[in-house]
């Protein structure tokens, strides 16, 4: 059984990690497409920039979803890795820490601005009416 724990405690830490980073890595990544999609069609096509943002905005959604999916696991990782220590009388050494709050509140901020200036400047171009 304790050896089983072990292994337990040793696979909850590394997902932990992972959910970790991955609120890291994500944000990140959606500002970089933002900004390299942005550059592109500002230099080739200023006439689509607001479809691009839109195009932007519906993405930003999913990376919204896809955060508040990588948080939930990582809290479940969380709570279970505090259980496994607690089984094995162990201290507790995990905790749960909102550094990635601004990041989310950053990919809300992009993908509402980009949403909302997207459908404005279209329907100014006459893309949407």
């Amino acid at each position: 059984m304790c050896d089983a724990l072990k292994e337990q405690l040793k696979e909850l830490n590394s997902r932990s990690r992972w959910y970790s980073s991955q609120l890291w890595y994500i944000p990140f990544a959606y500002f970089s497409l933002v900004a390299v999609t942005l550059a592109n069609v500002i230099n080739k096509q200023p006439s689509q920039i607001g479809i691009a943002l839109i195009a932007c905005g519906v993405l930003g959604i999913f990376v919204i979803w896809h955060m508040c999916l990588i948080m939930n696991g990582e809290k479940r990782a969380i709570k279970h890795l505090k259980d496994v220590e607690e089984k094995l009388s162990l201290d507790s050494t995990v905790e749960e820490k909102p550094y990635s709050y601004p990041f989310l509140a950053g990919v809300v901020v992009v993908t509402i601005n980009s949403l909302v200036f997207g459908i404005l400047l279209s329907c100014r171009c006459g893309l949407i009416q």
